[in-house]
């Protein structure tokens, strides 16, 4: 009777001892050893609630209203958001958006130049204007401006013009509809060079002294070129090298870092995800 209890003893401490056995658990099944357990699967998982090494988490850019022709309004229009107001097709200003700080852009020019015409700009923008043209001049280029702030009644009529030269289709390519201009914030300027004709009027105005300097050195007054080569999907306009609009220094040396269009950047601020945009092939976009 004892030698049986302690063969029986002896049997359970064996079973207990063989690699894989637990209480409740069988007899292991062919192959269930402890070189064949994949125990360098376990060992390689992250811990619960980080992300795998050397797999960044996701990230998922906003993606950019299509340019179709619609009047919501404008996110960020208040005039203390001059900066981060997103204009174009889709997003517009109302009728009665009208600045109270212009200025005469003619300010910013040296005494007894007529550079700046009767244009006006918003007062914000007239100390970097100022430097831009003196830099400028200093560089042998010399500005005049073609068109800076407009109305939205002003706005209407030069959208008109342009329909009846080219017709709608051409208009709506090249022209905002009434709201929906930059130039209505007074913080958006139509360059061409001095004495020269209107920069529309040449195949490419970036490629003169002037519009070369400009688009190389614009950004560190705070200007950026609105519309840019190659970009109308994302910009939903033509390019134009003449139209910059001012978002002053710290933001507009964002853009020149991170090689997006000013759109792209100001609707990613707009939705709180301007941290997607990395690199000088970003796009935000559908």
């Amino acid at each position: 009777m004892l030698v049986a209890a302690c063969g029986l003893l002896l049997a359970l401490l064996a079973t207990a001892a063989r690699p894989g056995a637990a209480a409740g658990v069988g007899m292991s099944l062919p192959g269930d050893t402890a070189e064949a357990a994949p125990r360098h699967v376990l060992a390689a998982a992250p811990p619960m609630n980080e992300p795998p090494v050397n797999e960044p988490p996701e990230v998922v850019s906003p993606a950019l209203p299509a340019c179709t022709f619609e009047d919501r309004p404008a996110p960020l229009s208040g005039y203390d958001q001059w900066q981060q107001t997103v204009l174009d097709t889709v997003f517009a200003l109302d009728e009665q958006y009208a600045p109270a700080d212009l200025v005469a852009a003619a300010d910013a020019f040296p005494a007894g130049s007529r550079g700046g015409g009767d244009f006006q700009v918003r007062a914000i923008m007239i100390d970097d204007l100022t430097a831009l043209l003196a830099d400028a001049a200093a560089n042998g280029v010399e500005f005049a401006i073609q068109s800076a702030y407009r109305s939205y009644t002003y706005q209407l009529t030069t959208f008109q013009y342009w329909v009846d030269l080219n017709g709608l289709e051409s208009a709506l390519a090249s022209s905002a509809r009434p709201g929906h201009s930059e130039h209505q914030l007074g913080t958006a300027i139509d360059f061409r060079s001095a004495n020269g004709p209107p920069a529309w009027d040449l195949a490419d105005w970036a490629q003169t002294p002037e519009g070369g300097w400009l688009a190389a050195n614009a950004w560190r007054y705070g200007f950026v070129m609105s519309y840019p080569a190659g970009s109308k999907d994302l910009t939903c306009y033509d390019y134009e090298p003449w139209h910059y609009r001012y978002l002053g220094r710290d933001l507009a040396a964002e853009v020149e870092r991170l090689g997006v269009t000013p759109r792209e950047l100001l609707w990613a601020k707009a939705t709180g995800a301007a941290t997607t945009l990395t690199g000088p092939t970003a796009q935000v976009r559908e």
